[in-house]
């Protein structure tokens, strides 16, 4: 056992309650919770196959259940994840453990586009597939990962979205930016979606995902955590930030000049042991680029 993981089993009996502690005080709210806006028609942008479940799996439940056509798109081939099986190899197996998640979570269609794992960026192709997508969709609402995020394809996809609704006549659509692997501060959280029936669905789906070789205990934590956001009777949330297309494209115009750092600022919040660390790793830096980036 390598010493920082020898250290992280030494210390969890006390960094877990510590860390609960510390959350459920930084969560601490009174919002009310959100609903899905009986949206007919929902687009999800998914960077990498399992994106969809850690972010919005739950919601995405939800929408399902309330009758809603539910389209899931794939940015990246995710040729390029963390695992032991070559490229070809985790494509395919990704791809059938997202026929089993689909089933799962109620989601409609999935499309692949097939940008490169990795190397996401705002090109006219990349552009062209997104306007196509959104036009023949119409979608009512589309959740987004958040522009503040520690992996580039995450951030490119927002910016992506962001010059296409920029080139385009603005449809009347809302924008739910959800998190993935980098916390939105609890100032920024304006949409909070009661989860508590289907967290049980997300916890299956997140399940499926062998062919990955990371942790998804801390999501599943952070969605108990952030219930103390609301004084509802809620288990277990999801959480976003929903700014109008304006706020929306200004944020991302504002943030392009900031994002290459990103990945050196931000932590990824995948597990419970490191979740203070992820959380809490330059906040202060992420809370003043959420404000600057939406100054009128």
């Amino acid at each position: 056992m390598k010493a920082k993981e020898l250290l992280m089993t030494i210390l969890k009996p006390i960094n877990r309650p510590l860390t609960r502690y510390v959350l459920q005080r930084h969560y601490s709210g009174s919002k009310t919770l959100s609903d899905t806006k009986q949206a007919g028609r929902v687009l999800v942008l998914a960077p990498h196959m399992d994106d969809e479940t850690i972010g919005p799996g739950g919601v995405i439940r939800r929408h399902a259940n309330e009758g809603a056509d539910v389209h899931c798109v794939f940015v990246t081939d995710g040729s390029n994840s963390v695992s032991d099986l070559s490229k070809e190899g985790l494509m395919s197996v990704r791809m059938q453990e997202m026929e089993q998640v689909q089933h799962i979570l109620g989601i409609t269609d999935i499309r692949y586009l097939g940008l490169p794992d990795g190397a996401v960026t705002s090109s006219d192709e990349a552009r062209a597939l997104f306007h196509d997508m959104i036009d023949s969709l119409q979608p009512d609402v589309i959740y987004c990962p958040s522009f503040i995020d520690a992996h580039p394809d995450h951030t490119e996809t927002a910016r992506i979205l962001a010059d296409v609704l920029k080139a385009t006549d603005t449809p009347d659509v809302t924008i739910r930016l959800y998190e993935i692997n980098c916390p939105i501060p609890p100032d920024y959280i304006n949409a909070v979606m009661d989860i508590s029936t289907t967290v049980s669905d997300k916890e299956r789906a997140i399940s499926t995902f062998s062919s990955q070789a990371i942790a998804f205990d801390g999501f599943l934590e952070l969605n108990r955590l952030k219930s103390h956001l609301t004084r509802a009777d809620a288990r277990a949330v999801e959480v976003f930030f929903e700014p109008s297309v304006a706020a929306f494209i200004q944020h991302c115009d504002y943030l392009s000049a900031y994002k290459h750092a990103f990945p050196h600022l931000f932590k990824q919040a995948n597990r419970t042991d490191t979740l203070l660390w992820a959380i809490y790793k330059n906040i202060n830096r992420k809370r003043r680029l959420y404000a600057q980036s939406l100054k009128q």
